[in-house]
């Protein structure tokens, strides 16, 4: 293997396999002419120095393999915006939580100065593990979307393009998907799977008598026993988003699954709604918690009163957007986005 070869295959080793074979031949190619030329120049025959001193000029074998590989982001610039923005929003809720959940505990509990310490320093940790944990979820779905390359829509978006007044009156167009919607979606959909399969533990109410704590968990059997169905609708809910994400614009097609989607939604609700109820407390244990029962017996009229409503209202509003929606396709045509975000 003479040094051309060996260059070449060392530029080669650093490719990807899929195009190395064609840039391999450009480079051998275009080093071959250009040692021809240098030999013709010179009248004499290409030797090793003349080989050398090619490649030397040429360049060091990874610079070269570098200027055929296209810049790799973990989150690309067109991304990041939209990450630290979910990322705020994310931390300041988990934030404001822990401050509830600290001074909920430090108003029901008797503390030293000695206790206090070590309260705040635990109630600290299990808020910064909570950020790693969240921060994590939220990048790993940001490189899944930076992978199937969804900044790409952002490019349309963020060109700088002549202004015309004629844009003030222009209508907006229907089937034109925003990018940062569909993330929105996908992040907030992942992070909700993610904490009802893996952390369900954190869903409830903590009670603090002295320095034991009691957790009440708030969903109940009925609920995971729906949860696949939830899961079910919400994968394919992010597949839905992941591809108007890659096409930027509706189709009909995608309208049509859109409903099947809120349909399935529907009757999710309808069934929690009829069935038992999602709500794992009860009066019995908040009083065994240390509350008085009135008082249990008050908060937990409140919390299936709100538990109710919600579930009707989420059967309603998907009724009317489902109604809206086949309305839309079979006599309009075209319309905007069905409401799902």
């Amino acid at each position: 293997m003479n040094l051309i070869d060996r260059y070449v295959s060392e530029i080669g080793k650093q490719l990807p396999r899929k195009s190395r074979a064609d840039i391999e031949t450009e480079i051998r190619s275009t080093l071959e002419d250009m040692l021809e030329e240098r030999s013709a120049k010179a009248g004499r025959p290409a030797d090793d120095e003349m080989v050398k001193e090619l490649l030397k000029e040429y360049g060091a074998p990874d610079k070269v393999a570098e200027s055929y590989l296209p810049t790799q982001y973990l989150i690309g610039p067109e991304l990041y915006p939209i990450f630290t923005l979910i990322l705020k929003i994310v931390f300041t809720v988990l934030g404001v939580i822990w401050i509830i959940l600290f001074g909920v505990r430090v108003a029901t509990s008797d503390l030293t100065v000695q206790s206090f310490g070590g309260l705040l320093g635990t109630h600290f940790l299990q808020w910064m593990g909570g950020l790693i944990s969240a921060f994590g979820n939220i990048v790993l779905v940001f490189a899944i979307l930076q992978w199937v390359n969804a900044g790409k829509n952002f490019k349309d978006e963020t060109k700088e393009e002549e202004w015309t007044p004629e844009e003030l009156t222009k209508e907006p167009e229907p089937d034109e998907v925003r990018p940062w919607e569909p993330i929105v979606t996908i992040v907030f959909t992942a992070l909700g799977l993610v904490l009802l399969n893996f952390y369900p533990q954190v869903l409830g109410i903590y009670f603090f008598s002295g320095d034991v704590s009691v957790f009440l968990p708030a969903l109940s059997d009925a609920f995971f026993r729906m949860l696949p169905w939830i899961n079910v609708t919400w994968i394919f809910g992010i597949g839905l988003n992941a591809w108007l994400l890659r096409e930027g614009r509706w189709t009909p097609a995608a309208r049509w699954f859109e409903i099947a989607l809120k349909v399935a939604g529907i009757v999710i609700a309808y069934l929690l709604l009829q069935g038992p109820s999602i709500l794992a407390l009860d009066a019995a244990n908040m009083v065994k918690a240390g509350i008085e029962l009135d008082a249990a017996n008050l908060l937990m009229n409140l919390l299936n009163q709100v538990v109710t409503i919600a579930l009707a209202i989420a059967v309603i509003v998907g009724g009317i957007e489902v109604v809206k929606g086949v309305y839309d396709l079979l006599i309009k045509k075209t319309s905007p986005p069905l409401l799902n975000k």
